[in-house]
């Protein structure tokens, strides 16, 4: 019984998998491909099963040991790009940290406090939420978070360093 339906399921198969496809360009102008070309339209039958050699050309087709080669090897090495300075720290002053109020939007503390020391954005929520931080200096040993939701403060964190 097993063997019977395995071999009608195979019958199927390989007629699906035989299945022929035809090109045709309809009134618009659009080539459309399908199993049945339209009764109107003169439609060419399109081989889904091709064999033969794919050609690639460029530097694929030169061997090794050419003047491709050659020049590889008489270019000195990649050197790796430096790592990018970290800027002093510049902290937040306890002056600008009173003026910080709730729902204040993002342009408004840049001014007043300036460029944060780090920065992390994330997506919560469908709500971009950027966290700034002011490092605590040998003046002002406070580190301050301030916190954005939607463009605008939500939280305001002061600590002073240990």
């Amino acid at each position: 019984m097993h063997r019977l339906t395995a071999l009608v399921l195979g019958a199927v198969a390989g007629v699906s998998f035989a299945a022929e496809a035809y090109r045709w360009v309809d009134e618009k102008g659009v080539t459309n491909y399908g199993e049945k070309p339209p009764a109107n339209r003169p439609a060419t039958q399109v081989n889904t099963n091709p064999g033969g050699i794919v050609e690639t050309g460029g530097q694929y087709s030169q061997k090794p040991g050419t003047e491709q080669q050659r020049r590889a090897e008489e270019r000195p090495p990649a050197v790796a790009p430096a790592p990018a300075a970290v800027g002093p720290v510049r902290g937040m002053d306890f002056d600008t940290f009173i003026r910080l109020q709730h729902g204040m939007t993002e342009g408004e503390l840049l001014i007043r406090a300036g460029k944060p020391d780090h920065e992390s954005i994330e997506n919560l929520r469908h709500d971009i939420v950027k966290t700034f931080y002011y490092f605590p200096t040998v003046g002002n040993p406070f580190t301050t978070v301030v916190t954005l939701r939607g463009g605008r403060i939500f939280n305001i964190d002061r600590v002073k360093k240990f």
